[in-house]
């Protein structure tokens, strides 16, 4: 308890039982260290967002900054990736992409900011939209290859 969630536990020989040094109180829910990296990925990309100016992301990084103890450092703030995309056949919801900055150019395709390229391609596949990469070159061919790699080992 003292390593993984940081309670303020003591021990005391003479009694030989832990007790606390300072007042504490269990989490409502734990967070394994998969989900923790997880919510500072969040937090981070929600930090980056905010500094461009959507100050919801900002807010919500606090918030997930809080839940996975994560200080956040606000002089550090990347610059984003763009990828400019033709979305295919019947037009379905785009909620999902949300989470990204998206302008709507005016040949109908659309670019969209973002900033961890493993998590725009993971949610562009869960999207169930059918979408053409047009540029960068480089995300068309690190996304195939991420799906090589991924159907090699089905």
């Amino acid at each position: 308890m003292r390593e993984s969630m940081n309670a303020p536990l003591v021990y005391c020989g003479r009694k030989r039982g832990y007790w606390y040094e300072k007042e504490f109180t269990l989490p409502s829910f734990f967070l394994s260290e998969n989900e923790k990296n997880m919510m500072r990925s969040l937090a981070e990309q929600c930090q980056n967002i905010g500094a461009f100016g959507y100050q919801k992301y900002g807010n919500q990084a606090d918030i997930l900054g809080k839940i996975t103890e994560t200080k956040l450092n606000s002089n550090v703030v990347k610059e984003p990736y763009f990828a400019k995309l033709e979305l295919i056949g019947e037009r379905k919801s785009t909620a999902v992409l949300d989470y990204f900055i998206c302008e709507k150019n005016a040949d109908g395709t659309y670019t969209y900011a973002f900033f961890e390229p493993d998590l725009f391609i993971s949610v562009m596949i869960a999207s169930n939209l059918e979408f053409r990469i047009l540029s960068p070159t480089w995300l068309k061919e690190y996304m195939k290859q991420r799906l090589s790699d991924i159907l090699a080992k089905l």
